[in-house]
């Protein structure tokens, strides 16, 4: 199950936007009485520093609305404290989850390879083991767009605000299990090039706003798609009620992964059978 730790960049940090072929990642919310139009942008959790700009257009937008909401509010300490503690496991290692020759094999991948002592994480959860190598993957220390839209509200004084919070987020993320996490990992390092190539070909998807290609890309792996439900479509549907109580009452700018942006359970699908409009900024 390569593509779940791939998709993570996407929606925790893509689907389709719909129909129309447009290439954006920046969507204008109007109708429905708004008064103000407000603004949602898709990204990618991990991007190189070249990549981390964003348009004019984009930086406007922030600077023109009057609140700033992600996935999580990573201006509150408090959030950032909890996500910090529920990366470690209590009461077991990796170790414990994976057979003695799989340990053996990605010790000596993450030492190899990695040029990284795994035994210093036997503690972290696997997911969060396996999100260590991304930098690998990108060839670049990554940073975070949405730390960049927090910096960016700060500097204008907009208030930053979560959709869920850290507690949700993990729940999800960890639902299949530590042992379940652990045997998608050593299938992950065992095809590592494979999945370099992947998380690229994705990556290029999303440089190029090819959001249609995108969701197409994601669907490849079949073994994914029991997860849907919970990593993209349950979010959606409860975001989308805070999105439209905060649009009603000032305008508001949103980021989220741009995953959860398409398809028929898609936040924008919801937000125009809401009786919205939605549509792509250039």
């Amino acid at each position: 199950m390569r593509n779940f730790f791939l998709l993570i960049c996407l929606i925790c940090s893509f689907q389709s936007f719909g129909q129309s072929g447009e290439k954006s990642l920046l969507y204008e919310i109007s109708g429905k009485g708004l008064t103000h139009p407000s603004y949602i942008y898709g990204t990618f959790h991990l991007l190189c520093q070249q990549d981390l700009k964003l348009s004019p257009v984009t930086l406007e937008k922030v600077k023109n609305s009057d609140q700033v909401y992600l996935e999580l509010d990573m201006d509150d300490p408090k959030e950032m404290m909890s996500m910090m503690n529920k990366m470690y496991m209590k009461d077991q290692g990796l170790k414990d989850l994976v057979s003695t020759s799989d340990y053996e094999y990605l010790n000596g991948f993450f030492k190899d390879s990695l040029k990284m002592n795994l035994e210093s994480m036997q503690k972290m959860k696997p997911f969060v083991i396996m999100s260590m190598m991304y930098p690998k993957m990108l060839g670049c220390t990554p940073g975070s767009p949405e730390l960049l839209f927090v910096q960016q509200a700060t500097t204008a004084k907009k208030p930053v605000l979560g959709l869920e919070t850290a507690d949700y987020q993990f729940s999800i993320l960890t639902k299949p299990g530590d042992k379940k996490a652990a045997e998608q990992l050593v299938e992950f390092v065992k095809d590592f090039q494979k999945s370099k190539k992947e998380f690229n070909e994705l990556l290029a998807l999303y440089r190029s706003q090819d959001v249609e290609a995108l969701y197409l890309a994601t669907q490849k792996d079949e073994k994914f798609k029991d997860q849907m439900e919970d990593l993209l479509w349950n979010r959606n549907a409860n975001w989308v009620p805070i999105i439209t109580k905060a649009i009603q009452e000032k305008p508001s700018f949103f980021a989220v992964g741009a995953g959860h942006l398409g398809g028929d359970k898609g936040v924008i699908a919801l937000l125009k059978k809401q009786g919205y409009k939605v549509k792509a900024v250039k």
